[in-house]
């Protein structure tokens, strides 16, 4: 796909500007800042670069880390949920690398990536703050297909995405991310790169998902972790464990197994240990020969 020419930065049109054109306005319950630093924006796309097309992004909104994407001819896959935005985004973009898909990204089914994606993907997106936690489940879902990614979310969200164990900020996220990926703070973005500007300051992640962890490995993860930090006050042996056969009596034997204390709380245990914790409940909880 040939390159498309997009506005220069002193010639793109200012956010505040094109929503009055267009006749659109911000949506609070999306959490929709548009981002206007155009520097900040090659930056973010640089970094999609470096790791590879093609490219799913996730909330485009007005386009700004999209008209970049579409100057180097890159295949990328735009998904935006409001209805205004996509239909500007795809008069945009017509002839270009970009397809526009007007959808909630949280409710498209496997096959749709695994169609469009037959190699994998990067992903590439701003992500609003109320739906950042389910949209980071369900790249974890499909991380064999999108096993890269370069996001920007916000930055209290970022600095519990890359949590030490030991402190009120580590918590499920931590976990999962850790064990799953390895995951780097790349940059912080000021709220006045952003149209409106937000209280908080945002910052980018890349993202590199690892192979070799199996679904039911994952799965089993998610379990052991929400128990143990479904009531972070009380110690790992008070932690509700309904999915396993034996209860409270085989969790603490677990415990031990894995060279956990059940003495301890949730936010001191490291990552590599729920990992041993969540293959210990493997066995534990698949049946038995008849």
């Amino acid at each position: 796909m040939p390159r498309r020419d997009f506005p220069a930065e002193r010639d793109a049109e200012h956010p505040a500007r094109l929503l009055s054109r267009l006749g659109l306005s911000p949506r609070k319950k999306l959490g929709q800042n548009f981002l206007h630093d155009r520097n900040i924006a090659r930056k973010i796309v640089s970094l999609a670069l470096s790791m590879g097309p093609p490219f799913l992004e996730i909330g485009p909104g007005l386009g700004a880390l999209t008209d970049l994407l579409a100057e180097e001819g890159q295949k990328t896959v735009a998904v935006e949920v409001d209805r205004g935005f996509a239909a500007y985004l795809r008069g945009r973009y017509e002839g270009s690398s970009v397809e526009v898909v007007e959808a909630d990204f949280l409710g498209l089914p496997d096959a749709v990536w695994k169609d469009r994606f037959p190699d994998g993907g990067t992903v590439v997106g701003n992500l609003p703050y109320s739906v950042s936690s389910p949209i980071l489940l369900r790249l974890m879902e499909l991380r064999r297909i999108f096993p890269r990614a370069a996001l920007m979310l916000q930055k209290e969200v970022v600095d519990r995405l890359c949590a030490p164990p030991g402190g009120k900020t580590y918590g499920i996220l931590s976990v999962y991310l850790a064990v799953l990926s390895g995951i780097r703070e790349e940059f912080t973005v000021r709220g006045s790169c952003f149209t409106p500007s937000p209280d908080v300051d945002s910052a980018v992640v890349t993202v590199r998902f690892r192979s070799g962890i199996s679904d039911e490995t994952f799965h089993r993860l998610q379990a052991v972790v929400r128990a143990a930090f479904a009531q972070r006050r009380k110690t790992l042996r008070n932690a509700p464990v309904p999915f396993l056969p034996g209860g409270t009596q085989t969790w603490c034997g677990l415990l031990a197994e894995a060279g956990i204390d059940p003495s301890s709380r949730a936010e001191t245990v490291p990552p590599d240990r729920y990992l041993a914790l969540a293959g210990l409940a493997c066995a534990a909880m698949r049946p038995g020969p008849p």
